[in-house]
Parts: structure tokens; C-alpha cells; sequence
């Protein structure tokens, strides 16, 4: 992938995912987080553009004020980096996030839930003719089940997209 026109997109990658007292718990959030740094790391040195993408609601658990709807701290997010706040399982809708892609081609994409938004932006940012990695091992949901057929059935209805461990990606 090219440097100067891939971005590297991190979907709701915030503290009440992996806070042991949350509802919204996931599995291997630890493991998960990082790996993503690692990829983090690794795409600031390549010179991709970095978009983190936080859901919002106006209450409740993902309260833009609440401490757990914060991004996740590991991740160091950079003043130069987007954030992209959301209300919807859609990252694009009532968002700046299609304009902030206006010169990209390539984009990275990872994070959680897999089934749910980054299985919505996967769709979207495929009809939009975007060629997308999906970093498979930096995606989570509530089980392996849901997991495996997220992935599969991205798999099979989108040909052109790329499914890949971070070490595939990276190598």
C-alpha cells in the first residue's frame, strides 16, 4: 500500500471495552491493544494519515464526559492525528470521516466490535472503491462464533477485500 494515500482507521477503541467492571467487556483486550499499537507504530512510520473513530451517545455508558468512552490511553493518539466522533453504528453518517478520506485510496482498518462497526464501515468504505485491509487480529467481538462468521461472510460478499493477520500485513 501506498504511503502517502492510506489511512489507517481504529474503530471504537475506547477504555469501557476493556474495563473488567463494563458491560461492554471484551475478551483479550489486552492482547488486542497491543497489537495495535504495534500497528499504530508502524503506520506513523510509513506516513499514514490516522483516524481514530469514538462512539458518542448523550448518555449513558458512551457519554462524550464519561472516562470510560474516552479513547483508549495505550494508544497514544498525536495531535496530528483525526478523531471522529459518531452517534451511529455508521462511522460515515452525520460525519466528516469521508472527507478526512478525500485523498486516501488505501485504508487499514481495525478494532471493535467486528460485527457491528467495523463490519458497517467495512461496507461502506467498500462501495466507496476503497481498497481495504482488515486486520483480523485486531478485531474483537462478544464471541468466536459471531467472530468467525462476521469475517466469513465479509469475506464472501466482498471479493476484493483483503483479511489478514498483522503479520501478513506487515510482511
Amino acid at each position: 500500500m501506498s504511503q502517502q494515500n492510506t489511512a489507517l482507521v481504529l474503530i471504537g477503541l475506547q477504555e469501557l471495552w476493556r474495563d473488567k467492571n463494563s458491560d461492554y467487556r471484551l475478551r483479550n483486550m489486552d492482547w488486542i491493544i497491543d497489537r495495535a499499537c504495534y500497528l499504530i507504530q508502524y503506520a506513523r512510520e510509513m506516513g499514514y494519515k490516522i483516524i481514530f473513530v469514538r462512539h458518542t451517545e448523550k448518555e449513558w455508558a458512551f457519554a462524550d464526559k464519561e472516562p470510560l468512552s474516552q479513547i483508549i490511553e495505550d494508544l497514544c493518539p498525536q495531535p496530528e492525528d483525526i478523531i471522529i466522533k459518531k452517534r451511529k453504528i455508521s462511522c460515515f453518517f452525520n460525519t466528516k470521516l469521508e472527507e478526512e478520506l478525500q485523498w486516501i485510496k488505501n485504508i487499514v482498518v481495525a478494532w471493535i466490535p467486528t460485527n457491528l462497526c467495523v463490519r458497517m464501515f467495512v461496507e461502506e468504505a467498500y462501495d466507496r472503491e476503497f481498497n481495504i485491509a482488515l486486520i483480523e487480529d485486531i478485531c474483537q467481538t462478544y464471541n468466536d462464533k459471531l467472530q468467525d462468521f462476521t469475517l466469513d461472510d465479509l469475506n464472501e460478499s466482498r471479493p476484493d477485500l483483503d483479511i489478514v493477520r498483522l503479520e501478513q500485513f506487515l510482511w
